[in-house]
């Protein structure tokens, strides 16, 4: 393409600014059109079927300059912007034409798809929903949003979708395949086999679907078998970059050279990976270097990958998260609560039992051994708390944001608010959680949840809370060497996990002190070193007797959808106490912020 001139729009179509997303409003009503632009649009489009890309991007800023809101000059456009880049001025352009014509189903799909492919999640969703609000019927609407909804953590609903398109049309291995990935992402890997056979037979072609199938065996503790599957999505396209999934296998399979020899050999191939997959590249050599004991190259590691990972814009909120937290104290106070009503009688529906702590300190080795019992179904990461949280002020139509926004409860005509929450959050729940006969709890393990423990004692006063605590540099470490983005990104950098782990507690601690709450901190070295006791003094806290299937929980075929599912399929291992005194040098500088909270939670440096 041309070069661009120097007044440009900043969203790199090449247009200038005036004529682009800078347009003065009135510019944006209909106008005369020259004569000769059908001429160009022509002329743009056989030189874009012709390859001539500076032929193609001239002649649609001619037209452009002249009639700014052409629809069909800012189409080819984004055709020419597709094919050249970047992708971010194909989306800005394409969002031009569909405030030109918000009912064109056609760009609002290629929005969405775009929108996907940037990994745009939450806008990808939006424009998908638009697209299925435009045509209900249509099996490509269907497609984006149950695509768009899985990727944003919302398998559940996505699931619904892929069904629709089931209903509506033939699908291609292609989606077949992304339903299976669906429902392996709910820990239905059965069903997920099933559908990925369904789709090799339909075409044995695809890489992808190779690749989804050997993850799919992974997590299903087939490692044989994935590793042949991964063995075929390799031989579809060697230079794919399956790098990072190959060597978590051998890993896994104890072959920690090889697994280290393949991320050595793969680090230079490309430049053009993005920033956060090139950095789970790097956490991955570091956990490989971690286990074979070469703790300096293994923090390096971490480090790099870190940097890597903010670099692609994923930082630590700090000022948010800090008034958040003062915010939370301030309206959780004694004073305050004894002006708000309790709820009604809780309902005789499965009830939840909140595990909270900080990622990687044992919240799911606390819930694979309760989900062993038959009375226990595991929700794994419930996002329900939070969104009952997102939405009290409209719940309660308050002017106040959150937590602000609960002093309606204390309004004449808004005295069941507390139910009605409690009630939104188990209709979440129940969409979200598969609950089997004889199931009377569930589990929610939310990471972080502990922010919410106000609002989850206010709304459920009888739950259990199981808080899990672990040597907060043992934390902090962990959560350095895994991509994790709870707690406002709080793990982008070392000290970023520091502070919003010790922010985190002392939240509880306050907590605490102002309200009621039924409450067991377990210690994960407890639990490890002396296993039988704890578990023991466990289900009694949660109000379930003893039960022997929930030492063997490694025996436990659920799928644990976290970074530690591998983990909790092997039997119980010491190797991870304490693994921060293999690199004090290097969390030095974090030990005088957690230096309080390892001292009134009674451990020692």
């Amino acid at each position: 393409m041309q070069p661009q001139p120097n007044d440009a729009c900043d969203c790199g179509s090449g247009v200038r600014a005036q004529r682009c997303c800078r347009q003065p409003g009135h510019m944006l009503g209909n106008t005369a059109l020259p004569s000769w632009i059908p001429d160009h649009i022509g002329r743009a489009v056989d030189a874009l079927d012709r390859c001539d890309t500076d032929t193609a991007h001239r002649l649609c800023v001619e037209i452009l300059e002249a009639a700014p809101n052409h629809v069909d000059a800012l189409k080819v456009l984004v055709c020419l912007l597709q094919a050249t880049g970047p992708m971010t001025a194909a989306i800005a352009v394409l969002q031009r034409i569909q405030r030109l014509t918000p009912d064109d189903l056609a760009v609002t799909q290629e929005l969405s798809g775009l929108l996907l492919r940037a990994g745009r999640l939450r806008e990808a969703e939006v424009q998908a929903r638009n697209a299925v609000r435009l045509s209900p019927d249509d099996p490509m609407s269907h497609t984006l949003l149950a695509m768009s909804l899985t990727d944003n953590h919302q398998p559940q609903a996505g699931e619904f979708h892929y069904r629709r398109v089931l209903e509506l049309a033939r699908p291609d291995a292609i989606t077949i395949a992304n339903f299976a990935w669906n429902l392996k992402l709910q820990g239905r890997l059965a069903e997920a086999r099933r559908l990925y056979e369904r789709a090799v037979a339909l075409d044995p072609a695809v890489l992808l679907t190779w690749l989804g199938w050997a993850q799919t065996e992974e997590a299903g503790r087939d490692l044989p078998r994935a590793s042949r599957f991964l063995a075929r999505a390799r031989c579809l396209d060697p230079s794919h970059d399956t790098h990072i999934f190959q060597a978590a296998l051998l890993a896994r399979q104890g072959a920690l050279d090889d697994a280290l020899a393949v991320l050595e050999g793969a680090s230079g191939q490309s430049a053009d990976v993005a920033g956060d997959v090139a950095g789970n590249g790097w956490l991955e050599r570091g956990r490989i270097l971690d286990r074979m004991g070469r703790h300096d190259e293994a923090f390096e590691a971490f480090t790099t990958g870190k940097a890597m990972i903010r670099e692609s814009g994923r930082r630590y909120a700090d000022q948010e998260a800090a008034d958040l937290f003062a915010r939370l104290a301030n309206f959780f106070i004694a004073d305050r609560l004894k002006l708000l009503p309790p709820p009604a009688a809780t309902l005789t529906s499965p009830q939840p039992i909140f595990v909270t702590g900080a990622p990687r300190s044992g919240t799911t080795l606390v819930e694979q051994i309760l989900s062993a019992h038959p009375a226990v179904a595991a929700g794994d990461e419930l996002p329900a708390m939070a969104a009952v949280a997102a939405g009290v002020t409209q719940t309660l139509g308050s002017p106040l944001a959150y937590p602000e926004a609960l002093s309606e409860l204390w309004m004449g005509d808004q005295r069941d608010g507390l139910e009605r929450m409690r009630d939104d959050y188990l209709r979440r729940a129940r969409r979200l959680v598969p609950l089997s006969p004889g199931k009377s709890l569930f589990t929610d393990k939310m990471p972080f949840n502990e922010l919410h423990l106000g609002l989850i004692a206010l709304t459920f006063p009888s739950a259990p809370v199981v808080h899990v605590l672990r040597h907060p540099l043992d934390v902090v470490l962990s959560m350095m060497s895994h991509d994790l983005t709870h707690g406002f990104n709080c793990a982008s950098s070392l000290e970023s996990a520091a502070r919003h782990c010790g922010r985190m507690l002392d939240l509880v601690a306050h907590y605490r002190r102002e309200m009621p709450l039924r409450y067991l901190p377990l210690r994960y070295e407890d639990l490890v070193q002396d296993l039988e006791p704890n578990v023991r003094r466990l289900l009694g806290f949660v109000g379930l007797g003893f039960d022997r299937r929930c030492l063997r929980f490694d025996e436990n075929r659920r799928y644990a959808r976290t970074a530690s599912y591998a983990q909790v399929t092997e039997k119980l291992y010491s190797r991870s106490l304490y693994r921060y005194r293999n690199y004090m040098r290097h969390l030095k500088p974090v030990i005088p912020l957690l230096e309080p909270a390892i001292h009134s939670l009674g451990y020692e440096i």
